[in-house]
């Protein structure tokens, strides 16, 4: 059993729980490092995304490609996806472990009418390590379309992190703008809210996160006091602007910092 080990990393510790199945003994943290995880932001569906919420085939097989398996995703209905996992297990896919919980959990089978499933979770946490679940209660946690991932074994091929860290390094600076225009306007409580996914998550909690993975700790720091100030707007009710409110030298020049670290990192690889 592979647990999580820095926050929000349940798909990747899927991932290596995966490989384990596979023969491959790795772990969440040491995927994201070896995949450049730390360096990477994207912009999809109109949200900024950095570090654990980059998931699925096409940023898996970024380490996955180098040793010699993809990562395959098949989209299925509720109804299909329980047949689908009978014959294709061990399997990765989103379930509500919980009422208050969902995220990615690794099927390792059925037996005697239950599907077995491996919870990737933190080691600490109080959550079951596996769940035991009929097809009723499987299909009662699913959503109405589901996206369920393998793994094939391939020919290993070599993976060119340039282009990405190039659109990494344009979408950094894209999210650096955008917070500060929207910083420096009257933002209603429901916009600043909104905000935490969509703009402030990415720099904020799972930028920090990957900066702790990178040892970075000054940086990181510099984004916590941040953090703290703009989670105490989100207790007043009233519309305010937040650059009143947030050390706004303190985030840019952390964001141009942490770009500064994308382009050296983009440098290490020839073009």
């Amino acid at each position: 059993m592979k647990y999580m080990t820095f926050n929000s990393s349940c798909s990747y510790a899927g991932l290596a729980n995966l490989l384990f199945f596979q023969g491959i003994d790795t772990e969440d943290r040491v995927i994201a490092l070896k995949m450049g995880l730390p360096y990477l932001f994207a912009y999809e569906d109109g949200q900024y995304l950095s570090g654990p919420m980059l998931q699925g085939a096409k940023w898996f097989n970024l380490y996955l490609h180098p040793i010699g398996f993809t990562f395959h995703e098949n989209q299925l209905s509720r109804e299909e996806a329980g047949h689908y996992l009978l014959a294709h297990s061990p399997a990765m896919l989103g379930l509500r472990v919980t009422p208050q919980s969902k995220h990615a959990v690794i099927c390792t089978g059925s037996r005697e009418g239950e599907y077995d499933f491996l919870n990737n979770k933190h080691q600490t946490s109080p959550e079951p390590e596996t769940l035991h679940l009929t097809e009723s209660e499987l299909l009662s946690r699913l959503d109405e379309t589901v996206t369920i991932g393998v793994l094939k074994r391939t020919e290993p091929v070599p993976v060119n992190l340039r282009p990405y860290l190039e659109q990494s390094l344009n979408t950094i600076r894209s999210l650096q703008s955008a917070l500060i225009a929207f910083c420096f306007q009257k933002q209603s409580l429901t916009a600043r809210q909104q905000a935490m996914e969509a703009l402030f998550r990415p720099i904020l909690l799972d930028g920090v996160t990957m900066l702790e993975l990178l040892e970075e700790e000054q940086l990181a720091s510099y984004l916590r006091t941040v953090r703290t100030q703009f989670m105490k707007t989100v207790k007043e009710s009233c519309p305010v602007i937040l650059s009143s409110h947030l050390d706004m030298s303190l985030l840019t020049n952390a964001i141009t910092e942490y770009a500064q670290l994308i382009a050296a990192e983009m440098e290490t690889i020839c073009p």
